[in-house]
């Protein structure tokens, strides 16, 4: 809930340019006695400010006379103020957050407030469910784990996100390609768009270590990424040369230093290679379908890789995702795939100089480089009211994270202070503009190929035998795209 006083954005602006006008006068002050102070008349000077007509929203100008826009933010507090901040901290990221919500309550007089349900000690999409069907009308929009909500979706509790009157969604605020992949039979229960940036900061990035690099005597691989031949293999040549005991004990552990260190969750490392099962015809009808050689491929050189000369598997313990963030921001792996938001919590407070780069190609035919992300997304309960206003306000904090928290985490906290090069800044351009977030992941259930490594490599006995994998799960994955579809069928208006 609100808490304490804020200023607002008039005021800041006030004070701001009170500032202005003090340093103004204080330079003014130091050159008066050499400076001719005879007035000179001048018409006024009015200079045009343009804005790109893309960046407009198509929202009526109207006043809500206070309506409120309750928000159930499920998650930590980290995660929360992704979405929602209600007070400034100095972190230009989060004051960002802060300012759109400012922005939006002043320019339709509407109070933007977390609801109860937003302070469950943990992720439970299941007290929304709950509620909304008992019929309490708790919040007008929801944001929890993505497989947890893409589950939940599938019960008719969600508004249809195209039945929502003003949401423009041929504006750069709503990610088209994204768009495409959530809608099935003109239906789409989930937004992911810019009310969060949590989307960014989850998407997956390959960073590597530039010291170790020059070491070994390996340029940058920028070079091949520009040229389209930065792929799995080229990637394998190099950490191929990096292992080195350094502990000194005889084993590969935690302790040596690796070309690759890989956590045990796979996150986002079957995305960037387009081999989405979950498929839909001309008909807008969704069928299952398996690219199987091109999987087997895949599988079979990170299979070399994490196992093969150089590669290092964190097994699945207690703190397993500390223990490779502390290995790479200590400089004992060469490359790591992780979140982009690794740069911010981990890598900058760090003394490794890291460098970032796209996922590899499987191969130099692979068209374009792509990236794996995650989303918290965001639903409508059925129970929500006043679809009218609760359009405009999510419209508009849409069109404000765009405009506002996108270019303070992207260009000004990853681009520019965490990447210390150009080239570090246009991969991660490569990658965001290729991003996927994917339909099949959310709507697997966990028993999806995206989950498929996690049960052949982190066994006793680890296999690349994706063939074996596919046939055992067939029939329940097929029967999985049925029930899908059952209902988008049954809902479509």
């Amino acid at each position: 809930m609100k808490i304490g006083t804020r200023m607002t954005s008039a005021a800041l602006l006030v004070s701001l340019l009170a500032a202005g006008m003090l340093s103004c006068a204080d330079a003014d002050a130091g050159t008066q006695e050499t400076q001719q102070t005879t007035p000179i008349e001048t018409e006024p000077v009015t200079e045009a400010v343009t804005e790109d007509p893309a960046l407009r929203d198509s929202l009526p100008e109207v006043d809500l006379g206070g309506y409120q826009y309750r928000m159930a933010i499920f998650g930590t507090d980290i995660q929360r103020i992704m979405t929602y901040n209600d007070d400034e901290d100095g972190n230009i990221v989060n004051d960002a957050v802060y300012h759109k919500i400012r922005t939006v309550e002043e320019r339709f007089n509407t109070d933007i407030v977390l609801s109860e349900l937003s302070y469950q000690e943990e992720d439970q999409i299941a007290a929304l469910k709950n509620a909304v069907i008992a019929g309490d009308d708790t919040c007008e929009i929801a944001q929890g784990h993505d497989v947890n909500t893409a589950n939940v979706s599938l019960e008719g509790l969600f508004v249809n996100i195209y039945d929502i009157p003003h949401l423009d969604f041929s504006k750069p605020w709503w990610p088209a390609a994204t768009m495409e992949s959530m809608t099935v039979a003109g239906q789409m229960y989930m937004m992911f768009n810019n009310i969060s940036y949590s989307n960014l900061a989850q998407m997956r990035v390959m960073y590597f270590n530039k010291d170790m690099m020059q070491k070994l005597d390996f340029e940058y691989p920028y070079q091949m990424v520009y040229d389209g031949t930065w792929t799995l293999d080229a990637m394998k040549k190099i950490t191929a040369e990096c292992y080195h005991d350094l502990n000194g004990d005889g084993t590969e552990d935690v302790g040596d230093q690796y070309g690759y260190v890989n956590m045990p969750n796979y996150y986002g490392m079957l995305e960037p290679f387009c081999v989405e099962p979950y498929r839909k015809d001309n008909n807008g009808t969704l069928y299952y379908e398996v690219y199987l050689d091109k999987t087997q491929r895949i599988v079979e050189k990170f299979y070399d890789l994490i196992f093969g000369t150089g590669g290092f598997l964190m097994k699945k313990v207690d703190g397993y995702a500390d223990i490779v963030l502390k290995m790479f921001s200590e400089g004992r792996s060469m490359f790591f795939y992780g979140s982009l938001d690794n740069a911010v919590t981990h890598f900058s407070n760090s003394d490794v100089v890291y460098g970032v780069l796209p996922m590899p190609k499987l191969d130099e035919t692979q068209d374009d480089y792509y990236g794996g992300s995650f989303d918290r997304p965001l639903v409508v309960p059925t129970t929500a009211q006043n679809l009218e206003n609760l359009g405009i306000v999510t419209e508009a904090l849409n069109a404000e994270g765009y405009k506002q928290v996108y270019p303070a985490f992207y260009e000004i906290a990853m681009k520019t202070r965490y990447a210390d090069q150009t080239d570090d800044a246009k991969m991660i351009d490569i990658v965001h503009d290729n991003v996927i977030i994917s339909f099949t992941y959310l709507f697997g259930d966990y028993k999806s190929i995206f989950n498929m490594m996690w049960d052949l490599f982190n066994g006793s006995k680890p296999t690349a035998d994706v063939a074996s994998w596919c046939a055992k799960n067939e029939k329940a994955q097929t029967k999985r795209v049925e029930k899908l579809m059952t209902f988008f069928e049954e809902h479509r208006s």
